[in-house]
């Protein structure tokens, strides 16, 4: 929830009340419920699902400890309940700030990795630098009324700062000051719901919205098409925006009274290489990378690999002589092979464990998302607790 200061001439922070709906980075998220699903990429699956809070509760979202992963915290009346990990049990602290009937944004306003809150006040704006009580650190007014206001980091510099909403046009400012925004840029449609998040992990936010149960977001602050579209949850559902994993990019999170279906066990091997597929595709296209293809005819080389590491009980690279003579005789360059297994605790095996290891290994993930591999591969069997899976990866076929 890094988020910024921008303002055009005069912009005024607290209309997070009116007009079309905002959601995203530093604001209040709407809707009810205690259940959040929370996804780390935008394969459309729930990586996380956790209860906390009451269903009623005021809830935002923010690096309160500033290790770099987003966190909720509930607000009741003047008073802030902070919590350190995604998961339930008592706020790690617990801070009075402000009135109850309060405007409040979250924020990085100084660029410290630990986001705090502003309260607004009409148009007047009370910045705040820490997580305790007592005045504020810094007042200043800004614009309308009637605005709408967002939160984002616009210029990459680590501080957040306010935009300003109308309709489709949003005016943003690079610092927390009076005066002309600093980019205008047109973006979707007046009733949008828009979102704010830094969506690759490059420098700085940038904009997306949430259309029906179809989100689209935007890797620069321009016009234009999506770079990214992703289906997930109910329109019903209300809209959170973190860096759940601290890998730098936000991704999508919702606020419901039920849990998201995580990615269903599937019934057996061939379906599990056929999604684990999908999910290389769907890593590369939120990345804006063209897809592997599918090479079925070398799948039976990457199953026997597998297989051999079941026997073995242990996870071992083929021979360099072996993967490039696999990939030859059907008539394919080898580029890489990657390997992995995972514990399946009794249950049926899922790809998305070994996909989500895979993605936490700097390794494996340049790979997953190198370019210059054009086709892929998967073989995996089940032995007892375990799923063994082996990626044959190829620049042509």
């Amino acid at each position: 929830m890094r988020q910024r200061r921008s303002l055009a001439a005069g912009l005024t922070v607290g209309l997070l009340m009116v007009a079309a709906p905002a959601a995203g980075k530093g604001g209040e998220v709407g809707g009810e419920g205690d259940t959040y699903n929370l996804t780390n990429g935008w394969a459309g699956v729930t990586h996380l699902s956790m209860s906390y809070g009451r269903d009623a509760d005021t809830v935002y979202v923010g690096n309160w400890n500033g290790r770099g992963t987003d966190t909720l915290a509930v607000r009741r009346g003047a008073t802030y309940h902070f919590r350190n990990s995604l998961s339930g049990g008592p706020a790690d602290r617990v801070v009075t700030y402000g009135r109850s009937g309060d405007v409040v944004l979250m924020g990085d306003w100084d660029g410290d990795g630990v986001d705090t809150p502003v309260v607004r006040r009409g148009s007047e704006y009370h910045v705040k630098n820490s997580l305790r009580g007592g005045d504020a650190d810094r007042v200043v007014r800004y614009g309308r009324a009637d605005d709408v206001v967002i939160v984002g980091d616009w210029d990459g510099d680590g501080r957040d700062t306010l935009g300003v909403r109308r309709g489709s046009e949003y005016h943003l400012k690079n610092d927390i000051a009076g005066g002309d925004a600093d980019v205008v840029v047109n973006y979707g449609r007046a009733g949008d719901e828009v979102l704010v998040g830094n969506w690759d992990g490059r420098r700085g936010d940038s904009l997306g919205v949430r259309r029906g149960a179809e989100f689209h977001v935007k890797n620069t602050i321009s016009g234009g098409a999506a770079d990214i579209v992703m289906a997930y949850g109910r329109e019903s559902d209300a809209v959170l925006v973190g860096d759940w994993d601290g890998d730098g990019r936000d991704t999508i999170g919702l606020r419901s009274t039920r849990a998201v279906e995580a990615t269903r066990p599937v019934d057996n091997m061939r379906e599990y290489d056929e999604r684990m597929i999908e999910m290389i595709n769907a890593e590369r296209a939120a990345r804006g990378i063209a897809p592997v293809r599918a090479v079925p005819e070398l799948r039976p080389a990457a199953v026997r690999h597998s297989q051999w590491m079941a026997r073995q009980g242990r996870i071992q690279h083929a021979s360099w002589d072996t993967i490039s003579s696999d990939a030859r005789a059907v008539g394919c360059t080898a580029s890489s092979e990657h390997i992995v297994r995972t514990w399946q605790r009794g249950t049926p095996p899922d790809p998305r464990d070994a996909m989500d290891w895979y993605m936490g290994s700097q390794v494996h993930r340049t790979g997953i998302l190198n370019p210059a591999y054009r086709y892929v591969a998967t073989g995996s069997v089940e032995a007892g607790n375990y799923a063994y899976n082996t990626q044959r990866f190829a620049r042509t076929c």
